[in-house]
């Protein structure tokens, strides 16, 4: 017989401590709300169905306004991969003491905002890319349904979303010592608003950017206890 080799170990990818700590954290966080935050009000800037034909076609085909909409879509993008890198930061520094239920809810939650997130922006930039790549002129109507779609998908579907991450958020930060009462108390009180106001309702799509600025200037603010607590127990 033979010696066979014994296998290679696999090999994991390092990624920088920078790069995972709770700093990155806060820093992804801050760009999230801040990209977050210019998309929505350049997106919400457009004109409404009930402007009528004519201004919907001229706003829509003004090459300036196609301009806007696109960096919007692309601005939201970029405020969603940060948005992304916030929540891996947080999720790998909890490691194994992570509470599995809310684990799931926590990550599951956040790729499903994402996709709510992206397609809200493209249903509100759709009519200036059509306008701009096919030369197409959009009518009150069709702009109407499509802005109805977007509004369901990031006043409706996101605002729920962003209540489950909320919450889950909170009781992962609470369970491991990372959060603060007051900030427990409060990222549930305005977790409990997401979830039972009713929708659509334009002054809770702001709210969520604001939240995860609060969270992440207090991640670094408490970056100390913060590290300590959320600690990885696993590479």
């Amino acid at each position: 017989m033979t010696d066979r080799p014994s296998p290679t170990p696999e090999r994991r990818l390092r990624v920088p401590a920078s790069m995972r700590s709770v700093e990155a954290a806060a820093i992804a966080g801050l760009l999230h709300s801040g990209l977050s935050l210019a998309a929505t009000a350049m997106l919400l800037g457009s004109p409404e169905p009930t402007a009528g034909d004519a201004a919907i076609a001229s706003w829509y085909l003004d090459e300036g306004n196609q301009r806007r909409m696109i960096l919007a879509i692309n601005l939201l993008t970029v405020s969603s991969i940060m948005f992304l890198w916030f929540v891996a930061v947080i999720r790998r520094r909890v490691g194994e003491r992570e509470n599995r239920f809310f684990g799931t809810v926590f990550l599951g939650s956040a790729l499903l905002l994402v996709g709510a997130w992206l397609s809200a922006g493209v249903l509100f930039a759709a009519p200036a890319i059509a306008g701009q790549r096919y030369g197409l002129v959009p009518d009150a109507d069709a702009v109407g349904m499509i802005q109805a779609g977007g509004v369901t998908m990031g006043s409706v579907v996101a605002t729920r979303l962003e209540a489950v991450f909320i919450i889950s958020t909170t009781t992962v930060g609470r369970l491991s010592g990372a959060f603060q009462r007051w900030l427990v108390i409060a990222s549930y009180a305005i977790g409990l608003t997401l979830l039972l106001m009713p929708v659509p309702n334009a002054v809770l799509t702001w709210v969520f950017p604001f939240w995860v600025a609060a969270m992440s200037l207090t991640l670094l603010w408490r970056r100390t206890v913060v590290d300590e607590s959320l600690r990885p127990t696993a590479s």
